[in-house]
């Protein structure tokens, strides 16, 4: 649930132009995009149904997003089609696969708690409620406590994914923590959200604001930082791949490790297992053009190191993830 955007990718962009200028790139693509549905693609691919949730236009970025939603296997029958514009996101990728991003809310801001039919979908056999685009979807944030608080009645995982906060008012995310079971923002999210700078300090931190189950800091090429409440840390290794564009790796970071708390995996195995979604989606140009199913996402899984820290520690002597590292997901 939350953000579906259209995304416009153009890669390589070694400049943005003045105006008046023209510069050249290898080539501009549009992608279905937005962290609700990357992350619902990444969990499609590992093999869970998903149902979609989200407010498109009644445009052709809408007619465009819907059909390559339910084309990736996912249920449609909650975007809803109004008469603001659909979301959409200019994404300039660099040489080495980072991005910068424009982004118009649109649509995205009209989402409403009420667009969500929790107790049926629960009824379905939902196991899990995903909102993904917390800083842009003003109309769902005051009521996200009470969202996730009937989510947790009728038994299922919460999960929430923030995306960058251009207004600066991070704090605003604290209210709904304590009704979040996974939370898995970015390093320089997480900074902001909690005020600490050490990436040990800041997951730490991002579980005594109340995350309930798992917390994870997604590090870019540093990897990942993941731990629980009761002490457990874990650094995840980042697989050495050649990053093509880098939009939607936080997202199928999440994707994965969802699937695997999902199927009652350990926290290494279902971190691994989002750490090598991570790694496949950078290696295609689009959100979700790089994704693979369970058993070559596993495959690369199981290759990747998970390394036990001290508490509020990265482990010993390990790179130190760059303020300026990729955002979790687009925008």
């Amino acid at each position: 649930m939350g953000i579906v955007i259209a995304d416009c990718v153009a890669r390589p962009v070694g400049r943005v132009p003045a105006a008046g200028e023209l510069e050249l790139v290898d080539e501009i693509g549009l992608f279905l995009g937005g962290s609700a549905a990357n992350t619902g693609i990444a969990l499609a691919r590992l093999g869970l149904r998903v149902a979609l949730v989200g407010q498109l236009g009644r445009d052709g970025f809408g007619d465009f997003l819907e059909g390559a939603a339910r084309a990736a296997g996912c249920d449609t029958r909650f975007l809803r089609r109004g008469e603001v514009p659909t979301s959409a996101t200019l994404v300039n990728v660099d040489a080495a696969g980072e991005r910068s991003f424009l982004h118009a809310v649109g649509a995205g801001a009209r989402l409403r708690a009420a667009d969500v039919p929790l107790a049926g979908l629960a009824a379905e056999g939902a196991r899990a409620l995903h909102v993904a685009g917390y800083f842009v979807l003003p109309g769902l944030e005051p009521d996200l406590p009470g969202l996730f608080g009937q989510a947790t009645e009728l038994g299922l995982l919460t999960s929430l994914d923030t995306v960058w906060d251009a207004t600066g008012r991070w704090p605003r995310v604290h209210a709904a923590l304590p009704h979040t079971d996974v939370f898995c923002p970015s390093l320089p999210e997480a900074r902001h959200i909690t005020g600490c700078s050490e990436p040990g300090d800041v997951l730490d931190a991002l579980l005594g604001l109340g995350v309930r189950r798992v917390a994870a800091v997604k590090m870019g090429p540093q990897g990942a930082l993941i731990g629980r409440p009761d002490g457990t840390r874990l650094h995840l290794s980042a697989a050495p791949v050649r990053a093509v564009d880098g939009t939607g790796a936080g997202d199928a970071f999440i994707g994965g490790l969802l699937a695997g708390l999902l199927r009652d995996e350990g926290l290494e195995a279902a971190g691994r297992l989002g750490s090598a979604a991570g790694a496949l989606c950078v290696g295609a140009m689009g959100a979700t053009a790089g994704l693979q199913g369970l058993a070559p996402t596993r495959a690369l899984a199981d290759t990747l190191r998970a390394d036990v820290l001290r508490r509020g520690g990265l482990h010993p002597g390990g790179p130190q993830p760059d303020e300026h590292g990729p955002p979790g997901g687009t925008p």
